[in-house]
C-alpha cells in the first residue's frame, strides 16, 4: 500500500472513532454542579483518588495545549486509560474496519446518483476515490463530520504518546472491534440516512464544530450538549435516538462499570470524549451514584 494513503487512512481512521460521540450525542442536561468544567477529581475511601479528563478529538493548539492544572494531574498519574489504546495496531484496525468486504462497493449499496455526490464532496475532503469505493455508509458519513487535521497529533492520539513516553501503564475502557460494532449495528437503511442527511447539512457542519471547539475550550458542558441537540434538529428522530442510545448513553454505563477496577489501584489519569461526562446519564453522575466524590478540578 502506498506510504502516503496508508498514513491518511491511519489518521482518518483515529478520528472517526473518537469524534463520532462528540457529533451524535443527545443528552439530557444535568443542572448544576457537573455544568462545567473538563478536569475532575474523584475519590473514595477504598482507594486514592484518581482524575476524569473529557477531550475533544481535535488538533487545534487550543485544545491540544493541555492547562498546568491537567498537565500536572496526568504528570502525576500512574496509569493512563483512554477510550481505546491508540498504537499502530488498534488505527490499523480502525482503518480496516471501515471497509467494505467480500467485494461489495459503495455504490452498489446508495446507488449511482447518491455515490455520485458523494464522491465530488469526499474529493474535495481529499479522499481518493479508490479509498471511497470500499468504504462502508458510516464511515464515510463520520469522515464528512470529521474536522480537518493539520497534522494528525490529535487530543486522543497526544495524550497517549505522552503516556508512552512517560513509561507509564496505558489501557483502554474499550476495544477497537467494540466502536467498530456499535456502527456496524446500523442497519443498511440507517447507514444510508445518515450519509443522505450529512450531506444535506454540510454547510451547518463546519460552523458547529467551531462551535463545539469554542465551548469545549470554554469548558462549558451545558454548551456542548445544546449545540449537539441543536444540531439534530431536523434529523430524522428515530435514528438519532438510536444512535445516541448505542454511541452515548449504553457506552457510559459501560465504561463506568470497566472504570471501577482502574478507579480501585487510584492514580489514574482517565481521557474520555467531553461529551461522556454531562447529564443524567453521563460519567459524573454515574460514578457519583457509585459513591466517588467527584470535585471540578479545571
Amino acid at each position: 500500500m502506498n506510504v502516503n494513503k496508508t498514513a491518511f487512512s491511519v489518521n482518518r481512521g483515529c478520528r472517526l472513532v473518537m469524534l463520532m460521540a462528540c457529533l451524535l450525542a443527545s443528552l439530557a442536561l444535568q443542572a448544576g454542579e457537573f455544568s462545567t468544567g473538563l478536569l475532575w477529581k474523584l475519590e473514595r475511601n477504598d482507594s486514592m483518588a484518581s482524575y476524569l479528563f473529557g477531550t475533544m478529538h481535535s488538533d487545534d493548539p487550543a485544545v491540544v495545549q493541555l492547562p498546568p492544572a491537567v498537565q500536572n494531574a496526568f504528570d502525576q498519574a500512574q496509569g493512563v486509560t483512554l477510550e481505546v489504546v491508540l498504537d499502530r495496531a488498534a488505527l490499523m484496525s480502525m482503518v480496516t474496519a471501515l471497509l467494505l468486504e467480500d467485494g461489495t462497493t459503495l455504490e452498489s449499496i446508495i446507488g449511482a446518483g447518491l455515490y455520485k455526490r458523494t464522491a465530488d464532496v469526499m474529493a474535495q475532503q481529499g479522499v481518493p476515490e479508490i479509498l471511497l469505493a470500499r468504504m462502508k455508509p458510516w464511515a464515510v458519513a463520520v469522515t464528512l463530520m470529521t474536522p480537518p487535521s493539520e497534522n494528525g497529533q490529535v487530543l486522543d492520539l497526544m495524550l497517549y504518546q505522552q503516556a508512552v513516553r512517560q513509561d507509564k501503564e496505558v489501557d483502554g475502557l474499550e476495544t477497537v472491534e467494540e466502536q467498530m460494532e456499535l456502527f456496524d449495528t446500523l442497519s443498511e437503511q440507517d447507514q444510508v440516512a445518515l450519509l443522505e442527511d450529512t450531506l444535506d447539512n454540510l454547510p451547518e457542519i463546519g460552523r458547529m464544530l467551531e462551535q463545539l471547539r469554542d465551548a469545549y475550550v470554554d469548558r462549558d458542558l451545558d454548551r456542548l450538549v445544546a449545540l449537539n441537540e441543536a444540531s439534530m434538529e431536523g434529523s430524522d428522530p428515530q435514528l438519532v435516538e438510536t444512535v445516541n442510545r448505542m454511541i452515548i448513553v449504553e457506552r457510559n454505563h459501560r465504561m463506568a462499570e470497566r472504570m471501577e477496577t482502574r478507579l480501585r489501584k487510584g492514580r489514574r489519569f482517565i481521557a474520555v470524549g467531553a461529551l461522556h461526562l454531562p447529564g443524567e446519564e453521563g460519567l459524573l453522575n454515574l460514578l457519583s451514584q457509585r459513591g466517588y466524590r467527584v470535585t471540578r478540578v479545571y
